[in-house]
This record gives structure tokens, sequence and C-alpha cells, in this order.
């Protein structure tokens, strides 16, 4: 049973926008959200009720404090908003929490020998390579998201793999966590599994071409960072190898070309994130003890005249182009500091410790730190769902 609600909660997971249930007033509920939601409280239950053996991992500590902390900062600063407003940072503030509760459950299932790390982990590589699929059948059928109504909120992406997402950012990200889980496997401590098997090989091909058709450069930045860190730390070959295959892929590909260059385009999207981190910076020295609250990030933009009425409503509005910004600004210095601590601990804990896949936390912490600070990846419910679950059972031996 734990096996069959855990695939159909990550198959509604990955089905991401096309699971649309309610958008209004700045709230969006899906069906992968409520799936996440029974999935956590009805093992939550068992767990604490029925097994009497719930345990928290040690990894989970810091993150439970920072949601008692961005709880404290929303409470705190409650009278500054609306009383729909605070309903609906509220609800984004228990939703973080479920989705960490998610992982913390995952934990608990492989504690309690309901399913194996090694089929979690596949189950994931495979839910990559299913949102490929979906993402190439995307570039078939709307290659041009200009078509979409505007007041959708969607960026106006073009011939790029955004899948189920949406936004070929989001689900690069995604990929490359699948991708991290592949170099794992092939790179593992036990010499025995250190083979990957044929369709190991083919579901990498496919989800670095899926990769690719992203033309997300900060996904290729995480990418590029797990890497080099496998390349360190196992295989010199792989930096040259990957060195040469990114090399032929510039000139290769006039596309990759472009999206390289655009980084010094005033126009393109690398200089608005530059306006995006100048915005969050002068709302952290206003709200530096604090914060504004958590999630209340959208209408502290619009109060400080960020927004425009015209792009108030677009998804991006909600948060900063920085997670880890993000964190300091709506939940104040202390919550940035338990945050990163907690993310800081994932990685150094096992490293520090030589735990099983210590290297996958240690490549995954690392790509995200930088990746993170171009998309506010940290809180996208789609990679919260993978990342704390990997982050907690990463070290688990079974």
């Amino acid at each position: 049973m734990a096996q069959i609600s855990f695939y159909i909660t990550l198959l509604l997971v990955i089905l991401n926008q096309l699971t649309s249930v309610f958008k209004n007033f700045g709230l969006s509920i899906y069906l992968f959200d409520i799936a996440v939601l029974v999935f956590t409280i009805f093992w939550l239950v068992y767990f604490l009720l029925v097994k009497k053996s719930f345990k928290l991992p040690k990894k989970s500590y810091l993150f439970i404090i920072f949601s008692l902390i961005a709880g404290t900062s929303l409470l705190i600063v409650s009278p500054n908003f609306k009383p729909d407003e605070l309903l609906i940072s509220g609800f984004y503030l228990f939703r973080f929490i479920i989705y960490l509760f998610s992982g913390i459950v995952v934990f608990n299932i492989i504690e309690n020998k309901m399913m194996s790390k090694e089929k979690v982990f596949q189950a994931f590589v495979v839910s990559g390579v299913l949102l490929a699929f979906l993402g190439f059948i995307q570039l078939l059928i709307l290659p041009d998201f200009t078509v979409l109504d505007p007041d959708l909120g969607w960026d106006p992406h073009k011939n790029r793999l955004a899948s189920t997402f949406f936004d070929p950012n989001f689900v690069g990200a995604y990929f490359v966590l699948c991708l991290t889980l592949l170099f794992d496997k092939f790179y593992s401590v036990n010499k025995k599994n250190s083979k990957l098997e044929t369709k190991d090989a083919v579901f990498f091909l496919v989800l670095l071409i899926a990769l690719v058709l992203t033309f997300s450069r900060s996904a290729w930045g995480m990418f590029g960072v797990v890497v080099l860190v496998y390349g360190l730390f196992k295989s010199r070959i792989l930096l040259i190898s990957a060195f040469f295959v990114a090399f032929l892929a510039y000139f290769a590909i006039p596309r990759v070309q472009t999206r390289l260059s655009g980084v010094t385009d005033p126009a393109d999207s690398a200089s608005l994130r530059l306006d995006s981190w100048r915005n969050t910076v002068k709302i952290i020295k206003d709200n530096f003890w604090v914060g504004t609250g958590f999630n209340t990030y959208r209408y502290v933009q619009r109060d400080y005249g960020f927004l425009t009425p015209d792009s108030e409503d677009i998804h991006s509005g909600a948060g900063s182009d920085s997670s880890l910004l993000f964190v300091f600004a709506t939940t104040g210095i202390f919550g940035f500091l338990v945050y990163l601590l907690g993310v800081l601990f994932v990685s150094f804990g096992d490293f520090a410790q030589k735990n099983k896949n210590w290297l996958l936390s240690l490549a995954l912490v690392m790509g995200f730190i930088l990746e993170s600070q171009f998309i506010n990846s940290l809180f996208y419910p789609q990679i919260m769902f993978l990342m704390f679950s990997i982050f907690f059972i990463a070290p688990y031996n079974t």
C-alpha cells in the first residue's frame, strides 16, 4: 500500500499544471497538492498511532525550526496585511510544511522497510523520463507560449521544453535531480552496483536531451556543478568529457550560443534577475529582523511599487528570483540563517561522516545553491517533494 500511494502521488506531482483545481485571488490549488496532503497525513497518522515507530531524521530538525520561525514572522507582521492576504500566505506556509513532512514520511517508509531507497530513487528517475516525453509532446503541440492568454501569467517561452511545469527553468532543475540520481548510481561506492543497466543509460540520454531542450541557463549551471563535484571526487575523465560535449554543443547548436551570449543583453531575463535581486535586497534592509512574513512577498512588492497592475498577477510575482534572498526577505535574519544551515547540514553532515551517498547530497546542495539564486526553486512544490525525500534518505543504508 505504501508503494502504491507513493507512486500515485508522484504521478500527480509530475502532471503539475495539468491537475489545476482552483486559481484565483493569488491562490492556486492542484490535485498534486491534495495528493501530497493525503499521502503525508495518512502515513503520519499510521506511523504515529498504528505503527508507533515514527522518527524524525536529524536533517529535518532545522527545517522544522525554520517553519516555526516563518510562522512567527507571519504572526508578528499580521497587522500589516488584509485578512485574505494573511490567509493565502498562511496557506503557502502550510503547504511548505506538508511537503517537508512528505519527505519525512518517505524516510519512515524506508525506515520501516515498506520500500527500499533504491525503489524510491528509481521511481524519481522514471518520473523524470515521463516528464521528458511529455515535454517532447509539448514542443510539438505548444512550442510557443505567447499564444496563451496573458492573463494566465505564463512567461512567453518559445521553442523551449517546459513540459507540464509550463516553465523550462523549474522542469530543468527537476531533470538535473534525476540525472544526479543516475550519476550516483553509476559512481556508487558499492562496486557491485557501480555499472548502469541499459535502461539507465537510455534514461540518462533522454533526460540529458530534455535538459538541453529547456535552454535553461540556471538548470545547465546546476548540472555543471553536479558534473564538477562528481568529476573532482570520482572521475577526471568525466570532467574532460563534459567539457568536450559542452564545447561541441556550443558550436553545433546556435540556440545554445544565443542563450549564453544573451546574459549580457539588457533585454534578456538575466538582466531582469538583477533587478529582482536589487528589489529583494531593498526589502531585506527594511525588514531585516523578522522579515515581511512568509509568502507575503507579492503584496510587499506591490506596496513597494515593484509590481505594476499589469504584472501583479504573474506567477513570478509571488517570489524573488533567489530562494535564499526570498527566505531572508520574508522570514528575516533568523529564518535565513536557520534555513541556510539546514541546507548546508544536509551535505556537510554526510560529507563529514562519509555516509553512504554523501557525494549525492554534496552535489545536489552545491547545485541548488547556485541554481536557486536564479529561480525560486527551493520552494517549488515538485522540487520540494523530491528534494526533501532525497535529502532525508540519501545516507540511509538499504
